[in-house]
C-alpha cells in the first residue's frame, strides 16, 4: 500500500535515500547498520580475505543482538556475486536476518559500478519480506551520509571479538548508542519509487520502545 513520505528530515538525520527498483514497506526500531565501505573493499589486497568478509557477515547475521534489534547491510555492488571483485561473497544463509539490503554502486570516473538489483537472492528477500534497496551516490536525487557512517563508532570488536581484525573494512554501528538513543526508520514506497531511512526516537509515532541490552565496547 502506499507509504506517506515526510518531507521535513534534516539532511544530517537522514542515512540514505533511493529512488530506484523499490520494493515496499517500513521497517522502524533498527539498531544496527553494516557497512562496508567500497573504497575499503576495492583495497582489499587478499583473494582470500575478501571472501572471508562473506563469512564475518554471515556470523553477525546470526548474534541475538542482531536478530532482536533488526540490521541493515550496506555494502558495494552485487551481494551475493560469484565474481569477488564485484560484490561482498555472501550467500542467502548469511543475511537471512536483515531488515534490509542495499547495494552501493559507487561511481567513479562517470562509470556506475552493477548492482543485482536483489536478482542473486529475490525470491528469498521477497518470502522473508527483506528490503532490498540500490543506491548511487553520485545522483543527486540520491543520498549516502557518508559523515555518519565514517564517524560513528565501531561496534564489531565489541559484538564478535573473533572479527577485530576486520574492523579496518567491516563497520558495524549500534544506531543508538551513536545517537544519543535514536534508531533507523526506513520507509519504502513501492509505487512512486522512493525509499528513506532516517533517524528517530523510539515511540515517536505510536510504535513501541526498542529494547536495548548494550554489547561489550571495545575499551
Amino acid at each position: 500500500s502506499p507509504v506517506e513520505m515526510p518531507e521535513d528530515i534534516p539532511e544530517e538525520e537522514t542515512l540514505f535515500k533511493s529512488n530506484r527498483s523499490i520494493c515496499g514497506g517500513i521497517v522502524p526500531g533498527i539498531r544496527y547498520l553494516l557497512y562496508i565501505d567500497p573504497r575499503r573493499y576495492a583495497e582489499v589486497e587478499t583473494l582470500d580475505r575478501k571472501k572471508s568478509l562473506g563469512r564475518v557477515v554471515g556470523k553477525i547475521n546470526q548474534k541475538k543482538e542482531v536478530i532482536e534489534g533488526k540490521i541493515i547491510l550496506m555494502g558495494p555492488g552485487r551481494w551475493g556475486s560469484s565474481n569477488i571483485d564485484l560484490g561482498v561473497n555472501v550467500t542467502y544463509g548469511d543475511i537471512s536476518n536483515a531488515a534490509a539490503l542495499v547495494e552501493i554502486a559507487w561511481g567513479e570516473a562517470g562509470h556506475h559500478p552493477e548492482v543485482s538489483f536483489g536478482t542473486h537472492f529475490f525470491l528469498d528477500l521477497v518470502e522473508a519480506q527483506i528490503i532490498y534497496l540500490p543506491i548511487y551516490p553520485s545522483v543527486q536525487s540520491m543520498l549516502l551520509n557518508e559523515d555518519f557512517l565514517l564517524r560513528s563508532e565501531n561496534a564489531l570488536a565489541g559484538l564478535l571479538p573473533e572479527a577485530a581484525g576486520y574492523a579496518d573494512v567491516i563497520k558495524l554501528i549500534d544506531i543508538p548508542l551513536s545517537t544519543g538513543g535514536k534508531f533507523a526508520k526506513i520507509l519504502a514506497d513501492p509505487e512512486k519509487q522512493i525509499a528513506i531511512c532516517f533517524l528517530e526516537k523510539p515511540g515517536a509515532q505510536g510504535e513501541n520502545q526498542p529494547k536495548i541490552e548494550e554489547t561489550e565496547r571495545e575499551t
